[in-house]
């Protein structure tokens, strides 16, 4: 049991000291701990022995690795696609360590967290990029409260950023006219991709992984996407990786329509040296048609929300949309396009129409009659 000794008021330093043993009886090292006020030291001494009676405690310099090296340790034994290794490794060495890498990992408080996030809102970063590197942080600090590196996870404690998902406005999406247009300005070797997102819902990367033995039967099994990778030698490469939210070798189909078939002989999409094409070649590409055609600052990503409005504005079910989007959840689909569902909006036009309906034209009748025997009067 954890002792509590008095050292006296005129002691040099703290005047209470907590001597405990740590788990493994009476062979295991024995540690102590002093505080300024006796409330203190007995609330210590009674959580230690309450960790160690539950297989909770943690060593007090199990937590003294700075950031820096934890983050490095951790990512070396990540077992992630090579594209959120690629992403994590990013958010850590620019965004994360230059203002926490000298801090240890048991140093770093949730006002720390909080104090980061402001930082990074000031610097002008969207709130979806701070959630992404939120996730990346609590990652880390999960990872050190498995293997008894501190006691709690910062980030779970830090007050986050409240980031709402915002519907897709249907009425600010590109119409098939000007798809078309930029579909021919974009060249074509990229045509392709362009019809792919808008006639499949896929995203960029998915759209350059296509190749043609993935359709069958007006179905197209999507197995790949491309990424950026950074090698070894500080190089970016593009690769082939896992889907996103998916593993390797897991895929999903999606009906394809039969319009696309000319454009699956030009599959897969090449760059100009006939090799792999980087996500961003089609982005800036993409950025260059819109200027020359003077559309509006479309997204690329703006031909999947527009596969999205069509096939939900048209009554097709949103649990088939979302696991055709590849959606980690449902939950994500109906947030950002529940609004968009017919059956929904039609059934409830149907079921307010018969409950209120006769009543409005009983009223309104009522009102005209009224009206006229005023006017007769």
């Amino acid at each position: 049991m954890a002792q509590i000794n008095d050292r006296g008021p005129a002691a040099a330093g703290k005047r209470w000291v907590v001597r405990y043993r740590e788990p493994g009886g009476r062979t295991a090292r024995q540690r102590e701990k002093s505080f300024d006020r006796r409330r203190d030291a007995v609330d210590f001494a009674t959580k230690v022995e309450g960790d160690k009676r539950e297989n909770l405690y943690v060593d007090p310099n199990a937590g003294k690795v700075s950031l820096r090296t934890y983050a490095t340790d951790w990512l070396a034994e990540a077992t992630v696609s090579v594209g959120t290794f690629e992403s994590y490794e990013r958010i850590l060495r620019l965004h994360v360590v230059p203002h926490m890498g000298r801090k240890t990992i048991s140093q770093v408080t949730a006002a720390d967290i909080e104090g980061l996030y402001a930082l990074w809102l000031r610097q002008g970063a969207a709130l979806n990029t701070i959630e992404s590197r939120h996730i990346v942080l609590s990652a880390l600090f999960s990872h050190a409260v498995r293997h008894r590196r501190i006691q709690d996870n910062p980030v779970a404690r830090a007050k986050k950023l409240d980031n709402p998902v915002i519907p897709v406005d249907d009425r600010n999406l590109p119409s098939f006219e000007e798809i078309s247009a930029l579909a021919q300005a974009i060249g074509p070797r990229l045509a392709p991709a362009v019809w792919l997102m808008a006639s499949c819902g896929l995203r960029i990367g998915e759209a350059l992984g296509v190749h043609p033995q993935d359709f069958h039967d007006s179905t197209l099994r999507i197995r790949r996407q491309v990424i950026r990778y950074k090698g070894s030698d500080g190089r970016y490469t593009p690769q082939y990786a896992p889907l996103k939210h998916r593993k390797e070798g897991e895929w999903r189909d999606i009906p394809v329509p039969s319009s696309l078939h000319p454009f699956i002989e030009r599959l897969p999409i090449r760059n100009a040296n006939g090799g792999l094409p980087y996500p961003d070649l089609f982005r800036k590409s993409w950025d260059r048609s819109i200027k020359r055609l003077a559309l509006p600052e479309y997204n690329p990503h703006d031909l999947r929300h527009k596969w999205t409005t069509v096939t939900l504005t048209n009554g097709v079910s949103i649990h088939e949309v979302s696991r055709w989007l590849g959606h980690r959840s449902i939950k994500v689909t109906v947030d950002r396009y529940g609004h968009l569902t017919q059956d929904g909006q039609e059934r409830c036009r149907q079921v307010v129409e018969a409950a209120v309906g006769p009543y409005m034209l009983r009223s309104g009748r009522a009102t005209a009659e009224r009206g006229a025997e005023l006017v007769l009067s």
